[in-house]
């Protein structure tokens, strides 16, 4: 047990007494290098964060925190191995469960991490998913079938792949399948769109002009709708997507548009079927001379009542170098018709980065975000809840108080240790535990993703491959808490 910090930066809290919503600004700390990355509002109306925080041995763990509605902390929980873990996204389930995902290095290379928990945020299952390199998760969503839908990036011949996975409510591998071209690609954002397909974002460099915005859309199998690349020379994004009720697409990231060499905030709506309807980019630049530009992005757009919210992070001038900030559109995104001229600026003591943000029941916005308030080795999560009303009243206060973390540790840590023999082999081989698990499982599939054997697993169990064409398979053994995979080559 430590102590964790808990101080409202230039506090606000409306009392219930006073206003009939709740707003608040707060910022939570460790003491050791905390970042948020998603929010969600659950059934009790309070909040979970999802993201990382620094361990006692200099890595990092995945980080689950709630607070009640007022923003109080109520409790973390820790889950990690040997290496760097970190939350990505979070959903709360139908039993008040949270799904989560994100990455582990808990093996050696970085896998894509999914947690199931309880509402208390004890882990239910893990999976580590992905290959022998690198596999990061980014973006979840649940599924119609109780399942669930994973995007991120997987290394494949020593590029990094838009990795798209489909989970079952166990968490079994279904299927998973990469997109983007002979280059680089990243998923950053999945949606599931009212029609039931899967909506993905991020970028790709394998379209020409450099790093573009890249868009897929595909049915529920994974098979592509269609995919869609946007952007000038040089460094285009996406961060987030939404949809509106007219089927149509609005995504937001950041482009460096010429003649203006820094990355500015881009939002961009797209019809259903993804041609470009309309975009809106916020240049920003010293207002002193010389001209200084400034690296500004976006990294979330929401949909709130008839109008668009899209925030991120934004600098003013050499004294402010990262602030959190809120525009909003109608869903006409052209200047100036569609834009609402209440720009929200939230400036604290250091760099703020928004990386997630809900529409609250109340009508109001819960906005997820990391924030720099002492040094960079002492970043803290950072909520700031508004009203209805979007606007920030004053006063501001500045006081701190002191709470318990009372977070636990649950160890990700590499349990299983599995021998295949012999490898290469002809006709058979033998897959070795170090223990015997019970209830374990063992998927054999080959490099394109189809299953050719499923089975529980001894201590030692005998595959033959007499049937099996030559080539390079993958093992995969689940356990309650672990899953592991290793190759196996056939040859005839």
């Amino acid at each position: 047990m430590k102590n964790l910090i808990s101080f409202p930066v230039f506090l606000l809290m409306c009392v219930g007494t006073l206003f009939s919503q709740h707003t608040f600004e707060y910022a939570y700390s460790t003491g050791r290098n905390d970042q948020a990355r998603a929010v969600t509002q659950c059934k009790d109306n309070g909040y979970t964060v999802i993201g990382s925080t620094v361990n006692y041995s200099a890595s990092t763990d995945v980080y689950l925190m709630k607070t009640d509605a007022n923003g109080t902390f109520l409790w973390a929980k820790r889950f990690g191995g040997l290496g760097l873990d970190g939350g990505e996204d979070i959903i709360e389930l139908s039993d008040s469960g949270f799904g989560l995902v994100g990455y582990t290095q808990s093996n050696g290379s970085y896998d894509m991490l999914f947690i199931r928990t309880n509402a208390q945020g004890d882990t239910l299952f893990t999976k580590q998913i992905g290959g022998a390199d690198w596999d990061f998760g980014y973006s979840l969503q649940p599924t119609s079938d109780r399942g669930f839908i994973l995007a991120g990036s997987s290394v494949v011949s020593g590029k990094s792949k838009a990795y798209l996975v489909k989970l079952d409510s166990v968490g079994t591998i279904l299927w998973e399948k990469t997109f983007g071209g002979s280059q680089e690609s990243v998923f950053e954002d999945i949606l599931v769109l009212s029609s039931g397909d899967y909506l993905m974002a991020g970028y790709s460099t394998s379209f020409g002009n450099g790093k573009q915005a890249y868009l897929v859309k595909t049915d529920t199998s994974g098979s592509i709708i269609w995919q869609a690349n946007f952007g000038n020379p040089g460094e285009d994004f996406a961060k987030s997507i939404a949809e509106l009720t007219s089927g149509e697409i609005v995504f937001s990231g950041a482009t460096n548009t010429i003649p203006y060499p820094d990355l500015d905030g881009w939002a961009v709506k797209l019809s259903s079927n993804g041609t470009l309807l309309q975009q809106e980019i916020v240049y920003d630049f010293t207002a002193t001379t010389p001209v200084v530009q400034n690296n500004d992005w976006n990294q979330f757009v929401i949909v709130r009542n008839d109008t668009l919210l899209v925030g991120g992070t934004r600098s003013y001038e050499s004294s402010e170098e990262g602030n959190v900030f809120l525009y909003r559109y109608t869903q006409n995104l052209s200047f100036p018709s569609g834009f609402i001229s209440d720009f929200q600026k939230f400036i604290s003591r250091g760099k703020d980065i928004a990386y997630d943000a809900k529409v609250t029941r109340d009508k109001g916005v819960i906005i997820a975000c990391t924030g720099e308030f002492f040094d960079t080795s002492q970043a803290s999560i950072y909520l700031i809840k508004l009203d209805s009303s979007l606007n920030w009243p004053l006063p501001f206060f500045n006081s701190i108080s002191f709470q318990n973390d009372y977070t636990s540790v649950r160890e990700i840590s590499p349990t299983v240790s599995l021998n295949i023999y012999p490898n290469p082999t002809t006709e058979d081989f033998t897959v070795s535990l170090n223990h015997s698990f019970p209830n374990s499982e063992m998927n054999i599939f080959t490099k394109d993703g189809k299953l050719v054997y499923n089975g529980q697993i001894n201590k030692v169990t005998k595959i033959n491959t007499t049937n099996w064409d030559s080539g390079i398979y993958v093992v995969r053994i689940q356990t309650d808490h672990q899953l592991i995979s290793k190759k196996i080559v056939v040859t005839k």
